[in-house]
């Protein structure tokens, strides 16, 4: 609703609460002075007056309220505070020509309250409950911030991680969750581990070991050392055989003599060889 809506329809509020208001005071007062002045003749009226008096009050407290237009509450204090002054200003005159206009019960209680000032501070409470500035500004659309900010996100299921906390390595998603760009592809969870080192390649490629063969740099000691790069192969080693036939060739002797006779035996060389030998000669 704009605010140039709401100040018309205030206006329409206040100009139909006056006249309600100015016949529920004047007949509750009329009714309330009657009883109190002929009060030994019955309490007839004085309920009826008393509702009234507490209607009138009702609707000078809606009126004067923050949640109406301020014109609401201005039309009322503004006629009221007119002919309270009226009578503070001009007492003979107003009772003269305001006097007599009403209906017989309506007019003794305005002849009542009129010169003692009870319509006067009526209107002014009412114009002062439209001077307030918040009553003239225009009611936003949307409602008042919230004091705390937004709820806190709902707890996850139990055991489980809280609503909006990332996932650890390796958990499955969610059911219903598809990760992004992982359409097509399988989870991360069903993927062979990676192997450690280099990548294979083909047998008899440089740089590409075989499965058996051990990291480079690394010594094994059951094989023999590899040559340097660019050198020439080594000889192929002797086969077995050819090696047992070289072992069981005879060594010739290390001592060579013109005949048996002049080489000595075991036993000579054991025992004192020399000695015989140099007895011998002699």
């Amino acid at each position: 609703m704009s605010n140039g809506a709401r100040h018309a329809i205030g206006v329409v509020i206040g100009l139909i609460v006056t006249p309600v208001i100015a016949v529920s005071l004047l007949f509750g007062i009329e009714r309330m002075t009657r009883y109190f002045r002929y009060f030994m003749q019955g309490d007839s009226g004085r309920w009826g007056a008393a509702a009234a008096l507490v209607f009138a009050a009702i609707l000078i407290g809606v009126v004067a309220g923050s949640r109406l237009s301020p014109l609401a509450s201005l039309v009322p204090g503004a006629f009221f505070s007119g002919v309270g002054l009226l009578w503070i200003a001009a007492p003979r005159w107003s009772l003269e020509h305001t006097s007599r206009k009403l209906p017989e019960t309506l007019d003794r209680g305005y002849q009542l309250i009129g010169p003692y000032g009870v319509l006067l501070v009526l209107g002014v409470a009412l114009l002062a409950a439209s001077a307030a500035p918040s009553r003239w500004q225009a009611r936003t659309a949307t409602g008042a911030a919230p004091r705390y900010g937004p709820p806190p996100a709902p707890m996850g299921p139990p055991g489980g991680p809280m609503a909006g906390a990332p996932r650890p390595m390796g958990a499955p998603p969610a059911p219903g969750h598809v990760p992004q760009g992982a359409l097509g592809q399988e989870p991360q969870w069903q993927q062979p581990p990676p192997q450690f080192g280099p990548p294979g390649g083909q047998f008899g490629q440089p740089g590409a070991p075989g499965p058996q063969a051990p990291p480079p740099g690394q010594y094994s000691p059951g094989a023999p050392p590899a040559p340097p790069a660019g050198s020439p192969a080594p000889p192929p080693p002797p086969a077995a055989g050819s090696r047992g036939a070289e072992e069981s060739k005879p060594k010739p002797s290390s001592q060579s003599g013109s005949g048996d006779d002049d080489a000595p035996g075991e036993w000579t060389q054991m025992y004192g060889g020399d000695d015989l030998r140099g007895g011998g000669r002699s």
